[in-house]
């Protein structure tokens, strides 16, 4: 029985975070049956509503399933979570693994790291890379990216770019800079998990505003921006995670000038810019007075560097610092003076032409493949969104690919709020490390699709 210490807020918020809780620290166990209803109300001293209530915000973030006259189980951690939580996952030979954004792997990358490491113990500057550094970064690493930022069409001054350790990081500082504790910040209806994990550390309030084919819906951004309260607001404008979609021109400028009108900043979030074909300019050179550029090499050159480039109006930047400088005190110096060697001599773009040729490459088979499916995509892409025909449901999809021997992330945890998430699922191309796994874990999945869900693996 899970151990529930109710405050002021929900009862039922309150028992479903202690199952999570329970379920992160090893004591439930995927597969494990939970209490019944009325048991769990009996043990707790609440109603069955309440539990009713519990298990279904349970099964909404994805940690249980039903099975009809069976019960409720535990579905295991969220998919954000596996990776940390079951490191052993990456080992087995077994499973595909599909529900990452890695960059597909390209061909010049492991022959350029070793060059480059070669190359730097026996220069002289290995000893300063060992010590501390700035912590917006060396002067040469902000050049590098200011260069970096030029191809995503941004140019800014190298005094005006900030290192991080990776564009989540960046993420955490600005907003760290940006917000206090109970502000309100808006988003995607469906966006990166990431964001509400930080939302939730630094104590706001995220609101997920409607998308459709073309991205945020500008009447719904400023119905928000109205209330009067809206601090920033966070978006992936090309490439859209998890939806692939790419806002559109016209609606960058309508998000600038709202903005502008009603004094909200902007965080924009372009780590998938120079993947894509079609990316267009950012919004932050629309409303550059209000805006927060972010980017990394981790979608495009190598996820492992954890290296990111941030830039904001002039005036934020000592504030940017002064995050950078409480959360990890600098980037490290090693793997930025990698980067900025990469982005110099044109390595950067080597490696990113040889992934977005195995991103091509792939969209094209996961097309094929799933020609008789609804999906969105991009030409190259690292992953997909696939719209599930009826009956089945994201979670229970997701479920019965697991138990295929084949990790895809549901609709539930990229929802804001309390909407009732997609029928769809996020495929991730760029994980497995070869064609031929990738098109496996890709015929598995046409293949559930095909034959559709098993009566015993319902989930309500």
């Amino acid at each position: 029985m899970p151990k529930v210490k109710f405050g002021a807020g929900a009862r039922y918020i309150a028992i479903a975070d202690a199952l999570s809780e329970d379920i992160r620290n090893g004591f439930l166990q995927q597969g494990d049956r939970l209490p019944t209803h009325r048991d769990l109300s009996w043990h707790l001293g609440v109603t069955v509503g309440t539990v009713s209530r519990a298990y279904a915000e349970a099964e909404r973030r994805g940690l249980t399933f039903g099975e009809v006259g069976r019960g409720t189980f535990v579905h295991g951690p969220s998919p954000a979570e596996q990776h940390m939580l079951r490191p052993a996952r990456f080992e087995d030979q077994n499973i595909i693994l599909m529900d990452f954004a890695y960059p597909p792997p390209g061909d010049t990358e492991e022959k350029e790291m070793a060059s480059t490491l070669q190359s730097m113990s026996a220069g002289p500057e290995l000893s300063r890379l060992l010590s501390y550094q700035p912590h917006a970064g060396l002067k040469n690493h902000r050049e590098a990216g200011a260069q970096w930022l030029e191809l995503n069409g941004l140019t800014v001054e190298p005094d005006n770019i900030v290192l991080t350790a990776g564009a989540h990081h960046a993420i955490a500082v600005t907003m760290a800079a940006v917000a206090r504790p109970g502000d309100r910040v808006l988003c995607e209806e469906l966006t990166y998990p990431g964001i509400q994990s930080v939302s939730r550390m630094l104590g706001l309030r995220l609101e997920g505003l409607a998308i459709d084919a073309n991205g945020i819906v500008p009447e719904a951004f400023e119905e928000a921006c109205l209330a009067g309260d809206a601090k920033f607001l966070y978006c992936v404008p090309n490439f859209q995670n998890p939806t692939t979609r790419l806002l559109s021109m016209e609606r960058r400028q309508a998000i600038a000038d709202i903005a502008r009108r009603y004094r909200v900043s902007i965080i924009e979030d372009d780590v998938f810019g120079l993947i894509v074909d079609n990316a267009l300019p950012p919004i932050t050179s629309l409303a550059p007075e209000r805006s927060y550029y972010i980017t990394s090499l981790a979608k495009t050159v190598a996820p492992g560097l954890r290296v990111g480039y941030m830039t904001g109006p002039q005036h934020s930047i000592p504030s940017l610092i002064s995050a950078v400088r409480a959360t990890c005190w600098m980037a490290s110096p090693i793997t930025a003076e990698i980067a900025s060697r990469w982005i110099i001599n044109g390595a950067a773009e080597r490696i990113l032409e040889g992934r977005k040729e195995s991103a091509r490459r792939r969209v094209e088979i996961a097309r094929k493949i799933f020609a008789q499916h609804e999906i969105e995509s991009e030409t190259r892409g690292l992953y997909i969104w696939l719209h599930l025909p009826a009956p089945w449901r994201s979670s229970q999809f997701v479920y019965a690919a697991g138990r295929a021997g084949v990790t895809i992330t549901a609709s539930e945890p990229f929802i804001v709020g309390r909407k009732a998430p997609p029928h769809a699922v996020r495929i991730c191309l760029g994980q497995p490390e070869s064609d031929e796994k990738m098109t496996r874990g890709l015929e598995i999945l046409l293949g559930l699709l095909t034959k559709g869900p098993d009566v015993d693996s319902l989930v309500f």
